[in-house]
């Protein structure tokens, strides 16, 4: 088994710009175009790392790579959204106490939390299932291609 630390890494900072970028274009799209964007650079990070794996590595993963992978992608993904969101409420808290004070109360509402749940959900499983397929059989298929 490989150490899979700079996979994450590399994981995170393609993540980390792509998000940058789909969040420029969200702002300048329309609302109902800016929501496709939510997935877009967790797709392109996986597609560039599996890619990098695969030059470096000579293989596809093995199912606990593929596990180890999936998993660690996903709370990535979900770990720095998070942080980007209390940053974002700190950041306008500061001008506007109010804010912060919404955000707790909101919190306590059940409703709020079952909306929000429902809709990581949504986006989480998809996510998690499409890295779990495509670092399986499809970069099974890719390797065997790209080297044989």
């Amino acid at each position: 088994m490989i150490s899979l630390r700079l996979y994450y890494l590399w994981f995170f900072i393609i993540c980390l710009a792509s998000t940058l970028i789909a969040g420029v274009l969200a702002a300048i799209l329309p609302n109902s175009l800016g929501g496709v964007l939510t997935a877009i650079p967790y797709l392109i990070a996986i597609i560039f790392v599996l890619f990098k794996f695969l030059k470096q590595q000579r293989r596809a993963p093995t199912a606990q790579e593929k596990k180890r992978l999936s998993i660690g992608f996903s709370l990535i993904f979900w770990a720095y959204n998070a942080c980007g969101l209390l940053l974002g409420l700190f950041i306008f808290a500061r001008k506007d106490p109010e804010i912060w004070q919404n955000f707790l109360l909101y919190l306590k509402q059940p409703q709020f939390l079952l909306a929000v749940l429902g809709m990581w959900f949504v986006i989480a499983l998809p996510l998690f299932l499409i890295t779990y397929w495509f670092y399986g059989p499809q970069a099974q298929r890719m390797a065997t291609k790209m080297f044989h």
